[in-house]
């Protein structure tokens, strides 16, 4: 498993930069990083709202069904990736 450094994304609206953050976050939850020690900053409330609500709806989304279990695991992690079952998605 390789390290995950610290980031920046710097995008214009549209880009995907909520996708990648909250695929991000989700990762460094998948490998054990406590909530508490992940910092995401933005500009504004409603941003930071919108990202909140992403992550909780791709993890109660995986949690329900297998399969979404599974493509998230590819996206947050690549092809081949083991899919969390739904207990890792609820946990915390």
């Amino acid at each position: 498993m390789t390290p995950i450094g610290h980031v920046m994304i710097l995008a214009s609206a549209g880009s995907g930069k909520t996708y990648a953050l909250t695929n991000r976050f989700i990762r460094l939850l998948s490998r054990g990083v406590a909530p508490e020690r992940i910092v995401a900053l933005t500009f504004t409330r409603k941003a930071a709202g919108e990202f909140f609500d992403e992550i909780l709806n791709k993890l109660a989304a995986a949690a329900r069904d297998p399969a979404r279990a599974a493509s998230l695991a590819r996206e947050i992690d690549g092809p081949g990736s083991v899919a969390p079952d739904s207990s890792r998605c609820c946990a915390r």
